[in-house]
């Protein structure tokens, strides 16, 4: 007798948990029913910064810094001073620079309310005149740069001081390559 309740209370049981499954009916693939609901959408929004892994997976008026989505400020470390280094006698952007300087773009554009002036540096060799000459051709290079990404040309400045400011004094190639720049320095009106 005691089986037999075991087995009534166990169905009785297993009756109760299978009346809580719901039921599963088959239904073709693509086969439309009367009772569908329309499917929506839930958008969750972050209320964090959008993380990112360039400055291309932000908006045009931010910068991606340390893998987040940051609004572009006239105060900004990274829309501050910049260099660009060019080759012995050359005035053509290398392709390392051309990111950077698509960066300083972003930020002028994004900030009216920056200014930048284009120093064009030489190294030591050469005569003052030669220097200068190709002083002016590296800011050139970087002005029109700079312009063709859409940067107004209100905001840029462009002087050339030949070797007159170099940033390292001693005579090897080492040193001479740090003079052979272009200094991208941005001012905000106070």
């Amino acid at each position: 007798m005691r089986n037999g309740m075991f087995l009534c209370v166990a169905m009785v049981a297993g009756a109760l948990a299978c009346a809580h499954e719901p039921k599963k009916t088959e239904q073709p693939i693509g086969a439309a029913t009367s009772t569908a609901q329309p499917q929506t959408v839930t958008t969750i929004h972050s209320s964090g910064p959008r993380t990112c892994s360039s400055d291309t997976d932000c908006g045009e008026k931010q910068l991606c810094v340390r893998s987040q989505c940051v609004d572009i400020a006239a105060d900004m470390v990274e829309c501050g001073l910049m260099r660009v280094h060019f080759e012995f006698n050359q005035a053509d952007l290398e392709a390392d620079d051309t990111g950077k300087l698509q960066r300083m773009g972003r930020c002028l554009k994004a900030e009216r309310a920056l200014h930048i002036t284009i120093e064009g540096n030489a190294d030591e060799r050469g005569t003052d005149e030669w220097n200068l000459a190709l002083g002016d051709r590296r800011a050139s290079a970087v002005e029109n740069y700079l312009e063709r990404l859409g940067v107004s040309t209100a905001q840029l400045k462009r002087v050339t001081y030949g070797k007159d400011r170099p940033l390292c004094t001693q005579h090897n190639e080492e040193c001479w390559a740090k003079n052979r720049r272009a200094a991208l320095n941005t001012k905000s009106p106070r």
